[in-house]
């Protein structure tokens, strides 16, 4: 009886097989990484929704919403952030935040290094290092905070600030007029709506939230909760003092437009070349996921605004009584 010969793979056949199994691997991996994004970017819209659960709650028990910023003062709770976390189960950090002492002093430097998933998107790199250290006054790339009088020398980041809309956020570079009025439908109130300046008292934001410990209630919101921006997402690791339990900027102007990817920390888009703050370019609302970023809205509701959102539609959704009649984003 004849023996069959055994036939392998030849040379050819191989290298066919390799080719096909690598363009079906070219095929799926930005599948698999689309798909990645989409969990990474509900996991952020449901954050928000944790946020706006707890500032409903919050405004349940106080009759209004947390103040923005303790900005101006030594002592007491630093941020709006701080002030919900019995809202959102995490009353051992607020309970070892002692409010008596400074945010930067050494009592409660250690509580402001807790890391809170709540707080935290992630889609940004940043988020394996959510605890942004002291980056002094160096001016070199790397992402970070600059204590001092006002912030802890470290912190939690925030990437969820609350808006305070097309209040000036110590320079208007984005409004084609940038002098502060109440009629510049884009750039508003003073220096982030702390200091009074220009013909502004102190706290004077237009939006729900301020650098200020003024707290504003659902009824000034004239304009509508459903029309108006509470919190929307941001890249803390971009510029400076964006933390937890940092005064500085716990809030972003919606006159920075959406998704400007200039920074001061050196990790998206552009660093700026001189090594100077520019945090009035830097501290915008942004985010990566593709093509735009989750916003909380005051009636609760989470929604994904195109990075090509109207400016003026986009400004207008950031006041709380401009009268703009805007209407909810598409």
């Amino acid at each position: 009886m004849a023996l069959r010969k055994r036939h392998g793979f030849t040379l050819v056949e191989l290298l066919v097989v390799i080719a096909i199994i690598g363009m079906l691997v070219g095929l799926l991996l930005p599948a698999v990484q689309a798909a990645r994004e989409s969990m990474r970017r509900a996991q952020c819209a449901n954050n928000l929704r944790q946020i706006g659960i707890a500032l409903q709650a919050y405004h349940e028990a106080c009759q209004t919403f947390p103040y923005g910023s303790n900005y101006g003062t030594s002592s007491g709770y630093p941020t709006w952030a701080v002030l919900i976390l019995p809202q959102l189960d995490q009353d051992a950090v607020f309970n070892a935040y002692d409010p008596g002492s400074a945010v930067y002093d050494a009592a409660n430097q250690a509580v402001a290094n807790t890391p809170m998933t709540v707080f935290i998107c992630p889609s940004d790199p940043q988020s394996h290092a959510p605890v942004l250290p002291d980056r002094g006054d160096s001016p070199s790339p790397a992402p970070g905070l600059s204590g001092g009088t006002t912030n802890p020398a470290s912190s939690m980041g925030l990437w969820y600030p609350a808006c305070m809309g097309p209040t000036q956020p110590d320079f208007c570079f984005f409004c084609s007029d940038s002098t502060p009025s109440p009629t510049n439908w884009c750039c508003q109130g003073w220096n982030f709506g702390s200091y009074g300046g220009g013909g502004y008292a102190d706290g004077n934001s237009v939006g729900m939230f301020g650098r200020w410990p003024t707290a504003f209630s659902s009824a000034h919101c004239t304009d509508g909760l459903s029309n108006t921006i509470l919190v929307g997402e941001t890249l803390p690791g971009d510029y400076i003092w964006n933390g937890v339990f940092c005064p500085n900027f716990p809030v972003v102007s919606t006159e920075i437009p959406l998704n400007t990817m200039i920074n001061d920390g050196g990790l998206h888009g552009t660093w700026n070349p001189s090594g100077g703050v520019i945090w009035g370019k830097s501290s915008g609302f942004k985010s990566l996921h593709p093509q735009g970023c989750n916003f909380l809205l005051g009636d609760g509701s989470v929604h994904f605004f195109s990075t090509s959102i109207d400016y003026r539609l986009y400004n207008a959704l950031g006041t709380r009584a401009g009268g703009e009649g805007a209407g909810p984003p598409p």
